[in-house]
């Protein structure tokens, strides 16, 4: 079946808009780690065998910052998206310890795993220092 909106030629463009989308989805997680690092270090200090909860909290805001960023300029692209897939399974995975209202929804892991997912297979898109596939 023919698409009602044959405009495929678009298509490094919305790899471009998914890449904004998920480094500004990123940025406002860090800010929000960052402003509440106290009680994400009592959070993180609960994990079974990990009781280093304030070097835990910098690390993901470092990471989530690094990636971010990393998304944003399209530098690295694909390096940024592995590092947003192992966030999310690994906050998926600890969704359990952590406080409902300071954590991102489960939703909202899965949508950032899918889209780095995404963006990992098929790469920048347009207006990024990479080479669009």
């Amino acid at each position: 079946m023919l698409s009602i909106f044959p405009i495929q030629f678009l298509a490094p463009i919305a790899y471009a808009v998914l890449r904004l989308g998920v480094a500004l989805i990123l940025f406002r997680l860090a800010q929000t780690h960052l402003r509440n690092r106290a009680t994400y270090a009592e959070m993180f200090s609960r994990i079974p065998f990990f009781p280093f909860g304030t070097f835990l909290i910098w690390w993901v805001i470092s990471l989530e910052l690094i990636a971010g960023l990393s998304l944003a300029l399209g530098l690295f692209t694909q390096i940024g998206a592995l590092i947003v897939i192992i966030y999310s399974i690994d906050f998926l995975v600890l969704y359990s310890y952590i406080k409902r209202p300071l954590s991102p929804t489960r939703q909202t892991l899965i949508l950032l795993l899918c889209a780095s997912l995404s963006l990992f297979i098929t790469g920048p898109g347009i207006f990024a220092f990479d080479l669009p596939i």
